[in-house]
């Protein structure tokens, strides 16, 4: 099998009084437009995963946490894309701000209301493997 060119995705699962803070992407976006995600992204070069996620939260919401642990690894098998989901908890409380033309929307979110919003096709994975249910 030859090798491909793959994408690596951490994100964040922030957590607060049984919710989960979700983003909608913007109608711009070139990959998923208008469906809910995770804070986070693309891995870069030189950076360790948790450089990563701490720089992508507060890129796009603002927001400042500390990453409690690994939750796990997301392997989309049809799409070139590996996903680590972290959960993370608020440093310090405040108001987010979105980053313009990434994302629309925030909103806290019990993972019982996640079935019914147009996921990310990675996070409608994880919700069906149950990697969200520590979140009560």
């Amino acid at each position: 099998m030859a090798e491909a060119q793959f994408y690596v995705g951490i994100h964040g699962v922030i957590a607060n009084r049984g919710r989960l803070l979700v983003l909608r992407r913007a109608p711009g976006m070139p990959y998923r437009p208008g469906a809910w995600d995770l804070p986070g992204g693309h891995l870069a070069l030189g950076e360790t995963s948790e450089q990563c996620l701490i720089r992508e939260i507060k890129e796009e919401t603002t927001l400042e946490v500390t990453i409690d642990r690994l939750l796990g690894i997301n392997s989309m098998i049809a799409e070139p894309y590996v996903q680590a989901l972290y959960a993370c908890r608020l440093t310090v409380y405040r108001q987010l701000s979105l980053r313009p033309g990434e994302h629309v929307e925030a909103r806290w979110a019990a993972p019982a209301e996640l079935s019914a919003m147009e996921l990310i096709p990675y996070l409608e994975a994880i919700l069906k493997r149950g990697m969200l249910s520590y979140v009560k």
